[in-house]
């Protein structure tokens, strides 16, 4: 697709060296003239960020970087209130999102700042399949719903390994792949990630696993058939970040504070509106090198503990139950937004305290806020 315009978003507390990698990588396959790159930094980025965006600017790069105040003044412009994007968080990623929506930009492109493409891959070309007309695709379909993306990856552990999201309450089951081709519309792409897999902090306790190499196939899935999507090398055609708002944590539930979920939501809720719109999630290539930044794992299972907990009662009804309607993007997020304030009321247990129902409901206005915005820019 020569003639594919993208964006690529990513926020960063650090000096974003993977950046010349992506310049390496745009320039290699002729595509820096056609992707925009939204850097979002936040209170805690260091001035050589700006100074490293600056020389790649002046070398080809288009690169944007606006400081807090500019964050401040484009979210005021488009409507969406800036208190409703803390700092600190990589939920000002949405931002970027939002800046790379209005560009008119073809798809979006998700990256974290330690996911670094690889040279010898179209890193563009690969997630443009989300722009392509309805063609054939190897299906992949699953007899319990689920598909663990990592048994596309030969990892160092014979450990059965799964990535960050996938609910508990099916792991370690027998997994009957159906494999066939059929027609499909791809509007969502999740690459994968090689070195360090995208798992929670409970399977870097007891499992650390490292991805060794990609096993060369990149499957669409079923209709009937999920698996976690996070923001670490994700695309998207432009109507569907409509529905990929990053949720808001850091939000005290049941003793704990949730952390490290936002994208795991999002993408939940994402596919859940691809899928009733009569389109596909794709999961493969491009394949990226994760070089994960320093982590305490006790701290990540700490924090990631809530959100399992609440996936394991909210996935059952998200994949099994919920009935969306809509005639577009924004529209079916608004009918999520709408049963999902519903749903929450008729959780019950341990996690599902008073303080938790109203998160949800919170999360539910900022859904239907996000989709309004986007409904202008698209």
């Amino acid at each position: 697709m020569d003639n594919l315009t993208a964006s690529i978003v990513l926020t960063t507390i650090f000096d974003p060296v993977v950046l010349e990698d992506y310049y390496e990588n745009l320039k290699k396959y002729n595509r820096l003239k056609d992707v925009d790159i939204y850097l979002i930094p936040d209170l805690k980025t260091p001035d050589t960020a700006c100074k490293r965006c600056y020389r790649l600017k002046d070398i080809g790069l288009k690169i944007h970087i606006p400081d807090i105040n500019e964050q401040k003044d484009y979210l005021r412009k488009v409507g969406f209130s800036p208190h409703l994007i803390p700092y600190n968080s990589d939920n000002r990623r949405n931002i970027g999102f939002l800046m790379a929506l209005e560009s008119g930009s073809d798809m979006i492109v998700s990256i974290d700042d330690d996911n670094y493409c690889r040279l010898d891959e179209d890193f563009i070309g690969g997630h443009g399949v989300v722009c392509k007309k309805a063609c054939n695709f190897k299906i992949v379909e699953t007899d319990t719903g689920w598909y663990n993306n990592i048994d596309q990856l030969e990892m160092s552990s014979e450990t059965k390994t799964y990535p960050r999201g996938f609910p508990y309450y099916f792991r370690h089951k027998p997994e009957k792949k159906t494999i066939y081709d059929k027609t499909a519309t791809v509007t969502m792409n999740a690459g994968l990630w090689l070195n360090d897999p995208d798992v929670d902090g409970i399977s870097w306790l007891v499992n650390p696993s490292k991805a060794l190499s990609f096993k060369g196939e990149s499957f669409t899935l079923s209709n009937n058939t999920w698996c976690p999507v996070n923001t670490q090398n994700t695309s998207m055609q432009r109507e569907v970040m409509s529905c990929y708002y990053y949720l808001k944590m850091k939000y005290p539930m049941a003793g704990f504070d949730i952390d490290r979920f936002g994208d795991i939501y999002s993408g939940y809720f994402a596919q859940a509106c691809v899928k009733s719109m009569g389109h596909s999630l794709r999961i493969g290539d491009p394949v990226a090198i994760h070089k994960r930044n320093s982590h305490n794992f006790f701290n990540d299972a700490a924090n990631e503990w809530a959100g399992i907990m609440i996936l394991e009662d909210l996935l059952p009804w998200l994949t099994k139950e919920l009935k969306l309607t809509g005639k577009n993007y924004p529209e079916t997020y608004e009918c999520f937004s709408e049963c999902l304030q519903e749903q929450v009321e008729k959780f019950s247990g341990t996690i599902w305290t008073d303080s938790v129902k109203a998160y949800f409901h919170q999360m539910a206005f900022y859904m239907r806020q996000w989709a309004a915005v986007c409904r202008r820019l698209i």
